[in-house]
């Protein structure tokens, strides 16, 4: 054979799972999985041939990867991961997540003084006040310092969820944070007795504190996504949605998700270090306050183009849409109910609100249209945050009623809590919906039965016709997928003991699959040419130890390594 006709790499000894035929309720069953081919050619950077035809293309110069029994999945897409905050906060702060932060009384040993960082500040990421039996104060920062010797240090501990951080005293005053300082909307500043500020920030409030924390140096962060990448492909992850960078970042995570981050992001791709695809969400205003007119003038303002006039490969990296927040977090009592579940805020505040711009929920509805009818407008794809039953009801609605069937393939984020009538909706007006289990984990065994039951119902929606989505929203939680999988087919998510024989939400391991990879490329307007392992797509895949679960065994997935993981061919992770 010559070396113009011969494969590049073939991979043989496993069963290849293609997804291209992947029907909802599909099972990975032993007669499903004989019936699967066992060897893929893979040349020029694209699937040529599967099963015996694969053998065929074996040259002199050929590399032959054996399975081994190990089975080839699509590259995971992890529709909904912050690429930027995940690599930074993993990779050059101090972790302080529930597998190791669990007393308060632990604060001390994560505070000393090998943790400053050269700007003279500690930076922590991954505290969960749930965890820990309450919020983080600006005291217990300010004891814990004293206690090693390096009182004065400004010190910013960002929570798991993104929207919430604490900071001790120094950095309040440097931030300007004082007794006299209002709750910004969308926001809040958790008070002492006497009304100073304890320290405790949520949502809009926090952007005063970022705009004080110095940036992360261009260098750092080079070496923070090179890290970051890393650890993705040992996941087996080849793409993902970054959703949101631009100057909503002040209010968003550890707000290093900005413009000049968007901007060495294009330099890592244009340099050919970016080795994954990434689709990227601009986030014109952060977690709360977002109106129209802001959303107008950073687009306008060329937001949205900022690869443009770049030697950047679009099927590397590029802009697809924006982000908006309509509503906030649960813990935060920012998420909009029908009826009141927020029993901590105040009396009348208890259905909670939307976090667009506007005095009023009617206001607020008008100011999402605006939105939406401008975005759409632009021809570009908007995201929505959306949580609360009245939300998703809400965003759902004005989609469909401004942007039906959209090319741009508009879709909600988490969509938490989905009504039944609003299936139909989303299938009849092309609307897509992302799902969260990991994140969902956290809380959804604590609510009523009632709340359980619509929480998630990724089951229904498949039925439907929806086409969703499974991500992890990292670094809220990790980036590893295999989680959301058991969670998605089991729903031992949702509920604090067995599961309920009627509850019916759970999918099959294949439909999870599907969801992290041909259904994520659909979501990104890249379905023609990866997602799936047919032939004439692009060699994005990982190899999974062993045999793809069917779903009585679905748990098996957890810790299983990803041997090897492909992008257009190129081997960017082995073991």
């Amino acid at each position: 054979m010559s070396a113009s006709t011969a494969a590049d790499t073939v991979l043989r000894g496993g069963p290849v799972l293609d997804l291209s035929d992947w029907q909802p309720g599909d099972r990975a069953t032993a007669a499903w999985l004989s019936t699967r081919p066992t060897a893929m050619a893979v040349k020029d950077g694209e699937i040529v041939a599967l099963g015996d035809d694969a053998e065929e293309l074996i040259g002199e110069g050929t590399e032959v990867v054996e399975l081994d029994g190990s089975t080839v999945i699509p590259g995971i897409n992890d529709g909904h991961l912050h690429f930027t905050a995940y690599s930074v906060t993993t990779h050059t702060y101090v972790k302080m997540g529930t597998d190791i932060f669990t007393d308060l009384a632990q604060l001390p040993q994560f505070l000393t003084r090998d943790k400053i960082d050269p700007s003279g500040w500690i930076r922590g990421h991954g505290w969960d006040g749930l965890v820990l039996g309450r919020n983080l104060t600006a005291e217990d920062i300010d004891k814990a310092l004293e206690a090693n010797g390096i009182p004065g240090t400004p010190v910013v501990l960002f929570d798991w969820s993104g929207h919430s951080l604490t900071a001790n005293s120094v950095a309040l005053e440097l931030a300007g944070i004082t007794t006299a300082t209002p709750d910004p909307p969308g926001g809040l500043i958790s008070r002492t007795a006497d009304g100073a500020p304890a320290g405790f920030l949520t949502d809009a409030a926090i952007a005063p504190m970022i705009e004080t924390i110095p940036t992360v140096p261009r260098s750092q962060l080079i070496e923070a996504y090179r890290a970051g990448q890393a650890d993705l492909h040992a996941l087996g992850i080849t793409a993902l949605t970054e959703p949101g960078l631009g100057p909503g970042h002040v209010s968003l995570l550890d707000g290093s998700g900005s413009e000049a981050a968007l901007e060495v992001l294009g330099d890592f791709a244009e340099s050919g270090d970016l080795t994954m695809r990434v689709s990227v969400l601009v986030l014109p205003v952060g977690t709360g306050g977002c109106s129209a007119k802001d959303v107008r003038r950073h687009l306008e303002a060329g937001l949205a183009n900022a690869y443009d006039d770049r030697e950047i490969d679009p099927r590397r990296l590029k802009i697809v849409g924006v982000k908006v927040f309509a509503d906030g977090t649960p813990q935060n009592g920012t998420t909009w109910h029908k009826e009141p579940v927020h029993t901590d805020n105040a009396p009348g505040h208890r259905c909670g609100h939307m976090v667009i711009a506007g005095d009023s929920d009617v206001d607020k509805v008008a100011e999402l249209e605006e939105i939406i009818r401008y975005v759409d407008g632009a021809g570009l794809q908007i995201g929505v945050h959306s949580i609360g039953d009245q939300t998703v009801e809400t965003v759902i609605d004005k989609i469909a009623e401004i942007a039906p069937n959209s090319p741009a393939r508009h879709y909600l984020i988490h969509t938490t809590e989905l009504y039944p009538e609003g299936m139909k909706t989303l299938v009849d007006n092309g609307i897509g919906a992302c799902f969260n289990p990991v994140i969902i984990s956290t809380f959804a065994t604590t609510l009523p039965e009632d709340r359980v039951r619509r929480t998630e119902p990724i089951g229904s929606a498949l039925r439907a016709g929806v086409r969703p989505g499974l991500t992890s929203d990292a670094p809220v939680v990790p980036p590893d997928w295999r989680p959301a999988v058991v969670y998605a087919v089991s729903r031992s998510h949702c509920w604090e003991g067995p599961v309920p024989a009627d509850d019916l939400e759970g999918i099959t391991s294949l439909d999870a699959l599907a969801m992290l990879t041909r259904e994520a490329a659909y979501r990104e307007h890249g379905e023609l040419w990866r997602g799936t392992l047919k032939v004439g797509q692009r060699a994005d895949l990982a190899v999974l130890d062993g045999t793809w679960p069917d779903d009585p065994e679905v748990e098996s997935l957890m810790g299983r390594p990803i041997a090897l993981t492909m992008v257009d061919g190129q081997i960017v992770h082995r073991v």
